[in-house]
Protein backbone atom coordinates (compact mmCIF):
# COMPACT_ATOMS: atom_id res chain seq x y z
CA UNK A 1 0.00 0.00 0.00
CA UNK A 2 1.47 3.46 -0.81
CA UNK A 3 -0.40 5.38 1.00
CA UNK A 4 -4.11 5.56 3.52
CA UNK A 5 -6.47 8.14 2.16
CA UNK A 6 -7.94 8.75 5.70
CA UNK A 7 -5.98 7.96 9.09
CA UNK A 8 -8.29 8.50 12.35
CA UNK A 9 -7.02 8.49 15.71
CA UNK A 10 -9.75 6.29 16.99
CA UNK A 11 -10.03 7.38 20.78
CA UNK A 12 -8.61 10.07 23.33
CA UNK A 13 -7.28 7.71 25.27
CA UNK A 14 -5.66 4.70 25.98
CA UNK A 15 -7.06 1.27 26.75
CA UNK A 16 -5.86 -1.54 28.31
CA UNK A 17 -6.85 -5.15 29.45
CA UNK A 18 -4.85 -6.56 32.21
CA UNK A 19 -2.00 -4.76 30.97
CA UNK A 20 -2.70 -5.41 27.33
CA UNK A 21 -4.69 -3.13 24.93
CA UNK A 22 -7.09 -5.56 23.07
CA UNK A 23 -9.79 -3.90 21.88
CA UNK A 24 -13.14 -1.72 22.47
CA UNK A 25 -15.52 -4.42 23.07
CA UNK A 26 -12.83 -6.12 26.06
CA UNK A 27 -12.30 -2.83 27.49
CA UNK A 28 -15.83 -2.22 27.35
CA UNK A 29 -17.06 -5.71 28.99
CA UNK A 30 -13.62 -6.06 31.38
CA UNK A 31 -11.21 -3.64 31.08
CA UNK A 32 -10.33 -0.34 32.24
CA UNK A 33 -9.77 3.15 30.24
CA UNK A 34 -6.36 4.57 31.74
CA UNK A 35 -4.32 7.85 30.81
CA UNK A 36 -1.21 6.93 29.32
CA UNK A 37 1.74 9.95 29.88
CA UNK A 38 1.34 10.55 25.91
CA UNK A 39 -0.40 13.51 24.81
CA UNK A 40 -2.63 14.16 21.75
CA UNK A 41 -0.71 16.72 20.26
CA UNK A 42 2.50 13.67 20.30
CA UNK A 43 0.74 11.37 18.65
CA UNK A 44 -0.71 13.80 15.84
CA UNK A 45 3.31 15.22 15.39
CA UNK A 46 4.26 11.71 14.22
CA UNK A 47 1.29 11.06 12.29
CA UNK A 48 2.26 14.64 10.25
CA UNK A 49 5.98 13.67 9.50
CA UNK A 50 3.72 10.42 7.70
CA UNK A 51 1.44 13.32 5.90
CA UNK A 52 4.04 14.87 4.79
CA UNK A 53 5.87 12.28 3.14
CA UNK A 54 2.49 11.57 1.39
CA UNK A 55 1.96 8.25 2.92
CA UNK A 56 -1.50 9.71 4.32
CA UNK A 57 -3.22 11.86 2.60
CA UNK A 58 -5.78 13.04 5.39
CA UNK A 59 -5.48 12.82 9.07
CA UNK A 60 -8.60 13.06 11.63
CA UNK A 61 -9.89 12.02 14.87
CA UNK A 62 -12.77 9.85 16.18
CA UNK A 63 -14.36 9.72 19.45
CA UNK A 64 -12.48 13.11 20.62
CA UNK A 65 -14.45 15.91 22.57
CA UNK A 66 -14.63 19.69 21.72
CA UNK A 67 -12.51 20.49 24.41
CA UNK A 68 -10.23 17.74 23.06
CA UNK A 69 -10.13 18.74 19.54
CA UNK A 70 -10.16 22.92 20.01
CA UNK A 71 -6.75 21.80 21.91
CA UNK A 72 -5.36 19.70 19.20
CA UNK A 73 -6.73 21.89 16.51
CA UNK A 74 -4.48 25.19 18.56
CA UNK A 75 -0.91 22.87 18.99
CA UNK A 76 -1.90 20.93 15.09
CA UNK A 77 0.56 22.15 11.95
CA UNK A 78 -1.53 19.93 9.91
CA UNK A 79 -5.12 20.85 11.21
CA UNK A 80 -8.07 17.23 11.28
CA UNK A 81 -9.99 17.66 8.48
CA UNK A 82 -12.23 14.85 10.01
CA UNK A 83 -14.27 13.74 13.09
CA UNK A 84 -15.87 10.51 13.20
CA UNK A 85 -18.74 10.14 16.34
CA UNK A 86 -21.84 8.68 17.24
CA UNK A 87 -24.60 10.55 16.01
CA UNK A 88 -28.26 10.03 15.22
CA UNK A 89 -31.63 11.42 16.07
CA UNK A 90 -31.14 11.11 19.87
CA UNK A 91 -27.62 12.17 19.85
CA UNK A 92 -27.40 14.86 17.09
CA UNK A 93 -24.33 16.38 18.43
CA UNK A 94 -25.11 20.47 17.42
CA UNK A 95 -22.67 21.70 19.31
CA UNK A 96 -19.63 19.36 18.01
CA UNK A 97 -20.98 19.67 14.26
CA UNK A 98 -21.15 23.93 14.71
CA UNK A 99 -17.53 23.77 16.06
CA UNK A 100 -16.58 21.10 13.31
CA UNK A 101 -17.81 23.60 10.47
CA UNK A 102 -16.10 26.14 12.46
CA UNK A 103 -12.96 24.51 11.79
CA UNK A 104 -13.37 23.12 8.51
CA UNK A 105 -13.66 19.98 9.34
CA UNK A 106 -15.95 17.52 8.02
CA UNK A 107 -18.34 15.27 10.36
CA UNK A 108 -18.79 11.23 9.83
CA UNK A 109 -21.61 9.80 12.25
CA UNK A 110 -21.16 6.01 13.40
CA UNK A 111 -23.94 4.72 14.33
CA UNK A 112 -26.68 6.22 12.41
CA UNK A 113 -29.66 4.41 12.87
CA UNK A 114 -28.34 3.67 16.72
CA UNK A 115 -26.44 0.34 16.62
CA UNK A 116 -28.92 -1.97 17.06
CA UNK A 117 -27.08 -5.06 16.25
CA UNK A 118 -24.53 -3.86 19.64
CA UNK A 119 -26.75 -4.24 22.84
CA UNK A 120 -24.54 -7.15 23.56
CA UNK A 121 -21.62 -4.83 24.07
CA UNK A 122 -24.27 -1.41 25.07
CA UNK A 123 -26.93 -0.73 26.56
CA UNK A 124 -30.33 0.27 25.09
CA UNK A 125 -31.37 3.93 24.78
CA UNK A 126 -33.90 4.74 27.71
CA UNK A 127 -35.73 6.62 24.85
CA UNK A 128 -35.82 3.76 22.77
CA UNK A 129 -34.52 2.64 19.51
CA UNK A 130 -34.45 5.48 16.68
CA UNK A 131 -35.47 3.13 14.47
CA UNK A 132 -38.70 2.79 16.35
CA UNK A 133 -39.36 6.31 16.61
CA UNK A 134 -43.03 7.07 16.11
CA UNK A 135 -41.87 10.33 13.46
CA UNK A 136 -39.31 7.84 11.80
CA UNK A 137 -42.00 5.54 10.92
CA UNK A 138 -44.66 8.24 10.50
CA UNK A 139 -41.91 9.50 7.80
CA UNK A 140 -41.10 6.30 6.95
CA UNK A 141 -44.78 5.08 5.39
CA UNK A 142 -45.20 8.96 3.90
CA UNK A 143 -41.98 8.51 2.11
CA UNK A 144 -42.41 4.81 1.10
CA UNK A 145 -38.89 4.15 2.46
CA UNK A 146 -37.18 2.13 5.77
CA UNK A 147 -36.61 3.87 9.03
CA UNK A 148 -33.15 3.17 8.26
CA UNK A 149 -33.06 5.50 5.03
CA UNK A 150 -35.17 8.41 6.97
CA UNK A 151 -32.61 8.24 9.85
CA UNK A 152 -29.22 8.10 7.02
CA UNK A 153 -31.24 11.34 5.04
CA UNK A 154 -31.86 12.80 7.81
CA UNK A 155 -28.42 12.81 8.75
CA UNK A 156 -27.19 13.62 4.98
CA UNK A 157 -29.32 16.77 4.62
CA UNK A 158 -27.11 18.26 7.72
CA UNK A 159 -24.13 17.48 5.70
CA UNK A 160 -22.99 14.67 7.47
CA UNK A 161 -21.35 11.69 6.19
CA UNK A 162 -22.89 8.23 7.49
CA UNK A 163 -21.22 4.41 7.66
CA UNK A 164 -24.23 2.24 8.70
CA UNK A 165 -22.54 -1.03 9.58
CA UNK A 166 -25.10 -3.99 7.97
CA UNK A 167 -24.10 -7.71 7.23
CA UNK A 168 -27.08 -7.73 5.16
CA UNK A 169 -27.03 -6.99 1.50
CA UNK A 170 -29.76 -5.91 1.19
CA UNK A 171 -30.87 -3.09 3.44
CA UNK A 172 -26.79 -2.30 1.84
CA UNK A 173 -28.37 -1.76 -1.03
CA UNK A 174 -31.55 -0.02 1.03
CA UNK A 175 -28.74 2.48 2.69
CA UNK A 176 -27.72 3.46 -0.84
CA UNK A 177 -31.55 4.40 -1.96
CA UNK A 178 -31.95 7.83 -0.14
CA UNK A 179 -30.99 10.11 -2.88
CA UNK A 180 -34.73 10.51 -3.95
CA UNK A 181 -36.65 11.90 -1.46
CA UNK A 182 -35.95 15.25 1.00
Amino acid sequence: MDYVDLYLVHCPCGMTVNGVSNGMINTIRWGSVEHFDIEHIDTWRVLEKYYKSGQLKALGLSNFNAKQIEALYDLAEIKPSNLQVELHIYWPQFELHDLCKKLNMTVTAYAPIGSPGSSAFRPISPIGPPMEDPVVAELARKYGKSPAQILLRHLLQREISVIPKSTNPERVKQNIDIFDFQ
